[in-house]
């Protein structure tokens, strides 16, 4: 198993453990929507949603599989709403050594800050070519 695969497993186990404190007992809230770099579809990869605990939010992670630009949480294992830190591992989608996603697309993840509400929502994630920055 990847390094890669370890942590994704570790984070879905950590995502459906519902301890006093952490999350346990609130309303989970699926996320889904498109993936794009430099305008074309992310053929494979994740996205790893971590609570911007900096900005207050203490509630569950999750983590999403990006499948032909598209991405969507797991039943059960969405997300609370409020600042989430979003990591997304773009991948090229041909197998490679001992990854079924491919080669990596981009040298680090793209990390972008994104606020979700809490209900189920729709959130597209246009990550910039390399080397281009994001308007703004």
């Amino acid at each position: 198993m990847s390094g890669r695969q370890i942590v994704w497993a570790a984070l879905v186990v950590l995502g459906a453990v519902s301890l006093p404190g952490c999350g346990g007992g609130v309303e989970r809230h699926s996320v889904s929507g498109a993936v794009t770099l430099g305008g074309q579809p992310v053929p494979a990869g994740e996205i790893t949603f971590e609570p911007d605990a900096s900005k207050g939010n203490n509630g569950p992670g999750s983590v999403a599989r990006i499948r032909n630009g598209r991405y969507q949480t797991e039943p059960g294992l969405g997300l609370v709403g409020g600042p989430y830190i979003a990591r997304i591992i773009p991948m090229s989608g041909t197998p490679f050594a001992d990854s079924l996603d491919g080669k990596p697309l981009l040298p680090s993840p793209h990390v972008e800050s994104v606020e979700f509400p809490p209900s189920i929502v729709t959130r597209d994630f246009g990550i910039p070519a390399a080397g281009k920055k994001p308007p703004g």
